[in-house]
């Protein structure tokens, strides 16, 4: 199959795509269904709200372990050859978890149900860098980031719907990965990888791997994707409803409101990010995003009114829209096609280790100087991590004059 260079007004029209989309909603849906209804988890089987907590974590314990080795054996074995098995036991351990009798086997079966979705959202990504190239690749990673925008308000909204009937529903959801397997298996076309890509000596795989990675233009694209990640869960997911509520005085509902506002602006500036690269470079709204991150956030300490809260929010989405899709655009452009799936799950990687890192962070700033101060020290991390971006910038741009010179 050949690369798909269709202009990006006809990618609605490619079936494919919403496939691959698809696959990076299931991990979505077995976080966001499932935590409307954590306080009924705890009362049914008898723990604690701390202790409950880790339904949702026990599900992402995997991408930390997992990732690596299921991106080489992406390469090695072939995507659908992981995507199937993947697909089969998030599904089968999700419907086994509406049914567990006690909380020590709901844990184990969400592991495993996490341990199915690990390699969904990287190979999703891997399959679109394979797929697609210029101006079509980036307005598919930003179809992608939009829609994941949009499920991120509708998911917590049906996981609240069925828990109302029965907390068993929203597990149940996690039998849709069936009907998926069967699209992966009979109606997602793939480009043919080449004959020799899969029987590579592991050695010099995990050396192209690495050659691939170790590049100024690779690393200051990861470093912005795990930028807007690691602010993401600590500035913002954590301490924006610390300050709305404690110092503000705002209920969860309120809360609520706040933060799903950075849904409604990635979701509406990522959908028109096809447009905007045909007028802007990705690098420069890249920089762009890093200009109005700062802003957001110097602006949040200054606010004393919870409402208002969401207009840094709505900010912060604009940021990540313009960010994480242009970033990973540009990543795929730089994936090897004999480690492309490797390549994507060190992205992934750098992802979960920042979605830590973040509230580490956070959290130091807040016992240092307080709330406010968690706020203007990731302004300032922002502002570095900026600075840093335009460094690597340049000095992948000497390095391919110097390689334009010798050839």
């Amino acid at each position: 199959m050949e690369l798909n260079h269709r202009s990006d007004k006809n990618i609605l029209q490619d079936f494919n795509v919403y496939i691959i989309i698809s696959l990076t909603l299931i991990p979505i849906m077995g976080e966001l269904t499932i935590a409307p209804i954590l306080p009924d988890l705890a009362k049914l089987f008898n723990v604690s709200l701390k202790e409950v907590q880790l339904v949702i974590t026990i599900f992402f314990l995997p991408v930390i372990i997992a990732t690596p080795i299921f991106g080489i054996l992406g390469d090695r074995m072939g995507i659908k050859k992981l995507l199937v098995p993947s697909l089969l036991l998030y599904a089968v351990a999700g419907g086994y978890s509406a049914f567990a009798q006690d909380f020590q086997t709901l844990l184990w079966w969400r592991f495993i149900q996490g341990l199915g979705a690990t390699s969904l959202n990287f190979m999703a990504l891997t399959i679109i860098s394979m797929m697609y190239r210029g101006k079509a690749l980036t307005t598919v990673m930003s179809l992608n980031v939009g829609i994941i925008g949009i499920s991120t308000t509708i998911f917590p909204i049906i996981g609240g719907v069925l828990g109302g009937f029965s907390w068993r529903y929203p597990f149940l959801l996690a039998v849709s990965a069936f009907p998926l397997l069967m699209l992966v298996l009979m109606v997602l076309k793939l480009p043919q990888k080449p004959s020799n890509s899969q029987n590579a000596n592991i050695k010099i795989y995990l050396q192209d791997t690495w050659n691939s990675i170790n590049n100024p233009r690779v690393l200051k694209l990861l470093l912005t994707l795990g930028f807007i990640f690691a602010v993401q869960s600590g500035a913002f997911i954590i301490y924006i409803p610390i300050l709305a509520g404690v110092n503000l005085g705002a209920s969860g509902l309120i809360n609520g409101v706040i933060l799903s506002s950075m849904s409604v602006s990635v979701t509406v500036v990522a959908l028109q990010l096809g447009k905007l690269t045909r007028r802007i470079s990705e690098i420069n709204l890249i920089k762009i995003a890093f200009i109005i991150i700062a802003i957001a956030l110097i602006m949040i300490p200054t606010i004393h009114n919870a409402w208002l809260l969401i207009i840094p929010c709505l900010l912060f989405g604009v940021g990540e829209a313009l960010a994480i899709p242009s970033s990973q655009a540009l990543l795929a452009e730089l994936a090897v096609d004999n480690v492309r799936a490797g390549f994507m799950a060190v992205n992934a990687a750098v992802q979960s280790i920042a979605q830590v890192a973040g509230p580490l962070t956070a959290g130091i700033f807040f016992s240092l100087w307080g709330i406010q101060g968690v706020f203007w020290g990731t302004a300032g991390i922002t502002l570095a991590t900026f600075a840093l971006f335009n460094f690597l910038l340049s000095k992948s741009s000497l390095k391919d004059k110097k390689i334009s010179r010798e050839v």
